[in-house]
């Protein structure tokens, strides 16, 4: 008796249709945070391959997404990742963990002033608003998407043969093991 596979359905969910508009990508064995605006790398992905990512344990694929260099990402920022930032971070933690590790590593960065924030200025034409010290006021809204890109490029230095070249723009997935 032959026994068919059925293929698990995919979501339509990812980079492409998130309310995001900044992307935060921690690379940690590239040691890098790669930082850039959302809508740079959706123009970009399109030229580059889908490839199918797998969760242990599970059967069939589990996401699927364009693998993007980073070069190809206009505007993209790389910020060099502190070695005591990544102590523990390996890649056999659970999802919800290095999810929450690479959110922490954003936030230090961000209260640091070391995160890029694109901004919207205006220039201040009152005279009386110049005199008093305010020659351009910034406006900005900022959602920012963090993602444990563990294997992504490593663009300093001597390549960790386990880095991939590019980042992973994921565009569907499922959750078979309930993970957030």
């Amino acid at each position: 008796m032959e026994t068919k596979s059925v293929e698990a359905k995919l979501f339509d969910y990812g980079i492409h249709n998130e309310a995001s508009n900044i992307r935060a990508h921690v690379a940690p064995l590239a040691r890098i945070l790669y930082v850039f605006p959302t809508i740079c790398a959706v123009r970009a992905m399109a030229k580059f391959p889908v490839k199918s990512a797998y969760q242990n344990g599970v059967a069939g694929k589990t996401a699927t997404g364009h693998t993007v260099p980073p070069s190809a990402i206009q505007n993209i920022r790389k910020l060099r990742i502190a070695e005591f930032r990544l102590e523990g971070f390996t890649e056999d933690l659970a999802t919800s963990e290095k999810g929450q590790r690479a959110v922490s590593i954003v936030s230090e960065f961000l209260k640091a002033g070391r995160f890029p924030l694109w901004l919207d200025g205006e220039f201040v034409l009152e005279k009386e608003m110049q005199i008093t010290g305010t020659d351009i006021k910034v406006r900005g809204q900022w959602k920012i998407e963090v993602k444990c890109d563990f294997r992504a490029s490593d663009m300093w230095g001597e390549p960790d043969p386990r880095c991939t070249g590019n980042l992973y723009l994921q565009i569907a997935e499922r959750n078979p093991l309930k993970r957030i």
